[in-house]
C-alpha cells in the first residue's frame, strides 16, 4: 500500500493531475453541447422579459390589493 502511494507522488502532484484530469472532462463535454443560435438567444431573452414583466405586474397588483384590504379590516377593528 505505501509503495502504490509512493508511485502516485505527493499530494501536489496527485492534485494538478486531478486538475488537469477535470478540465480535460470539461474540455470534452463543453464540445458536446449544442449552443443555441443568436436568434434563438434574442427570442428567450424577449420570452423571459415578458413573463418577468407580467410576473411584476401581478405582484404589484396583488400587493395593492391586499394593502387596501388590511387598510380597511384595520380601520373597521378601529
Amino acid at each position: 500500500m505505501a509503495a502504490k502511494k509512493a508511485h502516485e507522488g505527493n499530494i501536489i502532484v496527485r492534485g494538478v493531475k486531478a486538475a488537469v484530469q477535470f478540465l480535460a472532462e470539461v474540455k470534452a463535454e463543453l464540445m458536446k453541447v449544442a449552443w443555441p443560435s443568436k436568434s434563438e438567444v434574442v427570442s428567450s431573452t424577449w420570452v423571459v422579459m415578458f413573463a418577468v414583466g407580467i410576473t411584476s405586474v401581478w405582484i404589484f397588483a396583488s400587493d395593492q390589493v391586499s394593502g387596501i384590504l388590511i387598510t380597511g379590516l384595520i380601520r373597521l377593528i378601529h
